[in-house]
């Protein structure tokens, strides 16, 4: 087994960012911070949504993967209906970083997370085959 953090990236406090085992990447759950200070971004949920996606990327290279490894994606949002009313904007967003690609996705609301501000957060597995 194998811890994962990104170069530059503070050491992760009480958890891993990403582990390693058996040629699978399992993510911690990804926020729309910012690696060095650990601020949320701002500019609502779709700059948020690019963000975590961002993020999760640089997690996947730190692991030997890439996104279009990612088997399955779990998505904790605080308003739904925030979610919903930005998904015309959410696409270009995921595009980014996952282009096509179309893992597995699980999408739940949630009462909240544990930065403040941070609208939602994602947790995925990926291949390293």
């Amino acid at each position: 087994m194998r811890t994962i953090k990104p170069e530059g990236w503070p050491a992760a406090r009480g958890y891993s960012y990403a582990v390693e085992h058996d040629g699978r990447v399992h993510v911690a759950g990804v926020m729309a911070t910012d690696p060095e200070t650990q601020e949320v971004v701002s500019g609502g949920f779709a700059a948020q949504w690019a963000k975590v996606w961002h993020n999760m990327a640089e997690v996947l290279r730190a692991a030997g993967a890439t996104p279009d490894k990612v088997v399955a994606i779990r998505i904790y949002v605080t308003d739904l209906a925030a979610y919903r009313d930005a998904r015309r904007e959410l696409g270009g967003g995921w595009a980014e970083t996952f282009g096509d690609h179309l893992p597995a996705i699980t999408l739940v609301e949630v009462s909240g997370l544990v930065l403040p501000g941070a609208l939602l957060e994602a947790e995925a597995e990926a291949s390293l085959a």
